[in-house]
């Protein structure tokens, strides 16, 4: 029989345990030889160094053998290519990272360790490990969480439960003060961890069990950013050396994580003294210069450079009491964990905020020791049984399991099913249902230890047995779900998010409402986000544009167990319907450039409608909104965390297009005149273009252009609405006839293969240019609709760059095929779409019904 393992995956190192009554052969020679390390209802499985956890740091050497943990961490501090590390911060990304001789994805680094931590317990423990639970941050998106399942999945291990970090180590306190606690309690769960922070309101009651009440945090925040704030120092200090390191360049990998290295060692030093010397002479700088390092620092000094950050988890933690309706006076304890959470300021600051001391738990082993009294409840499987984990209330108690098919046994249903007692004195039967469950309800109990055997058979024939045992006792339930959304899910409205399910759900979890059109358009589009983060929608298109305002649209969403998001969208009105299953992408971090371009148009249009939004809207969004900019003008300044600096930009950009601006006699002109002048500009660029085709005709195009700008500012200035549409009307006339002229040159039989190759191509980067600058002048409310088309894009750009240019005349035959059946298609979709967001908007817009929203 295999055991059932939890495992804290960390961002800087993972644990794994079992629960302390597991099955194991010789387990106290194990404790002996310190293998195995009882930690309160839970056993650490230690390596073969007797260490408790293993540094979550990947290095494949130059044949591919990965190394995992303490080696794999050493190679920071010598020569050659560094190992993975901190890269759980990544998880959902597209962002690789540089693992010794290869270049890893966040999931692939983190199949590895968790492989390693499968071999090291069968290593130990003498049995298979095949399930896990795995612990996640609280604040991890679904996709995140999602790769998680999927990297314990490629290291052979079935995830039964991803459990959220805090709630574990909740659980691990409360099972170690068992004994003490009787009454329900509350707890805020601060965790500062080595890449993310969480932080939970959490109440258990010994009749109830364990209740998530609100969540918190930060996706970015951890021991990684107070390492980079002291290797900013450390630069500052040094200006004889070339530390200006670029996160795009691979090659500047090995010097970061160097000095990453010698920042750890100083920021653990200054949690235990007050000053530390910062000394190293293996460092080498970008040039490949060797570097002295011998700078003291002082505790102050680090204090400073990383208060704001901690300062800032304080307000997550009032977040999460008020999202759970509580002060800090309703709570009963504040328990720190997390392996930065050993740093003094976060004591000191959480003591001088709350009033009260906090009390840190086990900071590096409590989120596993948690996983594995989750474990322990999790149904034991052996053979044709998998036996659920029964709940000792005495006088009775329920023991239910299911029969599982296999080659004895070619169905489980209809199986019969013996309880018996060790003292002949309890006899139960049971028929198995269709799926093979089974349940023999109130099996009648004593006090103490009490002894049953369940018997298995079909067709007169007994195919298995198993014993089990139940245990009265007064230890706290640890049935706390692990399971459950960590953020409020919400609906793109008219006016904003509308939050349909919120944060601390279980899943699975379904919900039906109801919204009503706001406006005509051609398709309906249910835009869901996460958090702040958009993920993806359910779409009906082709709709007649006739569709009255106010129309009932029926949502439905259904999350499953495995994180997979189901949605449904109805018109009943025309009888239409869409669904989709909301596949989260891998989110793809873009360079530096966009990320700056983006920040500088979120900065922008936040200062447009700052004083133009309603005064509840600029309370309820201002502040944190300021906080954001504030934090990626410094992200984007220092030029080192890509993905921290996308999450945040898309956050900050979810909350600037959701504020409605209230219409105004001076607004009320359609388009707004940045978009008449960006047709110019983009008129400009066709005539550019024309150039090499007709330099007289490219000519007339770009003369004409400051005419028709002063005509369409004049009737701008005036508010003259038939002038305005007559001028807009007049520059996008120019612009397809400019667009005709280019597209409409020799027909395709007059170009060679490659001439005619290149040609698809430019219409291909035309297009895709056209469909960008788009976007960008529509603030990014159609990014959805632009990936989508911009995906399709790179697909057509990838076959026709394969087409062989050398056989002219099938090379030809496939370019038609491509351009007539694809790319003419794609830009009559495009230029419609295009047309209607110059219009308004391709979309219907939704509301909430009159009567509010209908759960």
């Amino acid at each position: 029989m295999s055991i059932v393992v939890g495992i804290d995956l960390g961002t800087t190192n993972s644990c794994i345990a079992i629960p302390a009554d597991a099955e194991v052969p010789d387990k106290e020679a194990l404790i002996a030889a310190r293998r195995l390390r009882p930690v309160g209802d839970s056993l650490i499985v230690a390596n073969p160094d007797r260490s408790p956890t293993t540094p979550s740091a990947v290095w494949i050497d130059p044949i591919g053998t990965p190394i995992v943990g303490q080696l794999a961490k050493n190679k920071a501090r010598l020569p050659g290519a560094p190992p993975a590390m901190f890269f759980k911060r990544n998880m959902g990304t597209d962002q690789l990272v540089t693992a010794g001789h290869a270049r890893l994805t966040p999931l692939e680094a983190s199949t590895h360790i968790l492989r390693h931590l499968k071999q090291v317990a069968e290593e130990v423990l003498g049995v298979p490990v095949e399930r896990a639970v795995v612990t996640v941050p609280a604040f991890f998106e679904t996709r995140a969480k999602n790769e998680t399942t999927r990297a314990g999945q490629a290291a052979g291990l079935e995830v039964v439960e991803t459990l959220i970090e805090p709630v574990a180590a909740a659980l691990a306190y409360t099972h170690e003060r068992a004994r003490e606690l009787t009454e329900p309690q509350t707890f805020l769960v601060y965790d500062l961890g080595g890449g993310t922070f969480d932080t939970s309101v959490v109440t258990w009651d010994p009749e109830v069990g364990f209740e998530n009440r609100s969540f918190s945090g930060d996706r970015y925040l951890g021991g990684f950013d107070f390492d980079r704030r002291i290797v900013s120092w450390i630069a500052a200090q040094l200006p004889e050396y070339d530390l200006a390191i670029d996160s795009e360049n691979p090659a500047d990998g090995k010097v970061e994580a160097q000095l990453l290295s010698v920042a750890e060692g100083a920021k653990h030093d200054l949690s235990r003294y007050p000053e530390t010397e910062i000394v190293s002479q293996y460092c080498e700088d970008r040039r490949g210069t060797p570097m002295n390092i011998g700078l003291p620092m002082r505790r102050e000094e680090f204090e400073e450079m990383i208060a704001d950050r901690i300062r800032g988890t304080l307000d997550d933690c009032d977040r999460a009491l008020t999202r759970a309706g509580m002060t800090a006076a309703d709570l009963d304890e504040i328990v720190m964990v997390g392996g930065s959470s050993r740093i003094p300021l976060v004591a000191s600051m959480l003591t001088e905020h709350f009033g009260r001391g906090p009390r840190l738990l086990n900071p590096d082993l409590c989120v596993a020791l948690g996983a594995a009294l989750k474990a322990a409840n999790v149904p034991s499987r052996s053979g044709h049984l998998e036996l659920d984990r029964p709940e000792a209330l005495p006088p009775e108690t329920d023991i239910g399991g299911r029969v599982l098919a296999g080659p004895d046994l070619g169905s489980p249903a209809a199986a019969q099913l013996v309880l018996t007692s060790d003292d002949g004195l309890v006899y139960l039967t049971e028929t198995a249902d269709g799926e093979g469950r089974f349940l023999f309800a109130d099996v009648p109990l004593r006090e103490g230890e009490n002894g049953f055997t369940v018997q298995v058979s079909a067709h007169g024939r007994e195919i298995e047995s198993r014993r089990l045992e139940v245990t009265t006792d007064d230890k706290p339930r640890s049935d706390a779900t692990g399971d459950v959304l960590a953020h409020d899910f919400s609906v793109e409205l008219v006016d904003g998010l509308h939050a349909v399910v919120r944060a601390g759900t279980m899943v699975p979890y379904r919900t039906d409402f109801r919204l009503e059109t706001a406006s005509h358009g051609s398709s309906l589009r249910v835009g869901l986000v996460e958090g702040l983060v958009p993920i993806g929608e359910v779409s009906i298109r082709d709709l007649p544009t006739d569709v009255p305002v106010g129309s009932t649209v029926e949502v439905t969403l259904e999350f499953e167990t495995g994180w997979t998001i189901r949605a449904e969208a109805r018109l009943p009105q025309v009888g239409a319907e869409g669904s989709a299953v909301i596949d989260i992408p891998q989110r793809s971090v873009p360079g530096w450039p966009e990320l700056t371009e983006r920040h500088r148009q979120v900065v922008t249009g936040w200062a447009e409608k700052r004083d133009a939004i309603p005064p509840a809207d600029a309370i309820r969004v201002g502040p944190a909104l300021d906080r954001l900019l504030a934090e990626l003008a410094e992200l984007v300044r220092e030029r080192i965390d890509p993905s921290k600096t996308h999450h945040k930009l898309l956050e900050a950009e979810t909350l600037v297009q959701g504020l409605r601006v209230a219409t105004t006699a001076g607004s009320a002109l359609n388009p707004p005149i940045g978009e008449f002048e960006d047709n110019l500009a983009f008129l400009a660029r066709l005539a550019d273009r024309l150039v090499d085709h007709d330099p007289v005709e490219a000519e007339r195009f770009r003369s004409a252009i400051p005419g028709l700008r002063a005509t369409g500012r004049a009737a701008y200035a005036a508010g003259n609405k038939m002038d305005w549409h007559l001028a807009n009307e007049a520059v996008r006339d120019r612009i397809n006839a400019a667009e005709r002229m280019l597209h409409g040159g020799r027909a395709p039989q007059q170009f060679t293969a490659a001439e005619f190759q290149v040609a698809v191509l430019q219409e291909v980067e035309y297009l895709r240019r056209s469909i960008q600058e788009m976007d960008q002048a529509s603030g990014g409310l159609h990014r959805l609709d632009a990936d989508a088309f911009l995906r399709e894009l790179d697909t057509i750009a990838e076959d026709a760059a394969e087409v062989d240019v050398r056989d002219e005349a099938a090379g030809n035959r496939r370019l038609v095929e491509i351009y007539r059946g694809r790319i003419m298609p794609l830009r009559a979709r495009a230029d419609r779409w295009m047309e209607q967001i110059r219009e308004g908007s391709p979309h219907i817009g939704l509301r909430l019904p009159k009567n509010s929203l209908e759960k």
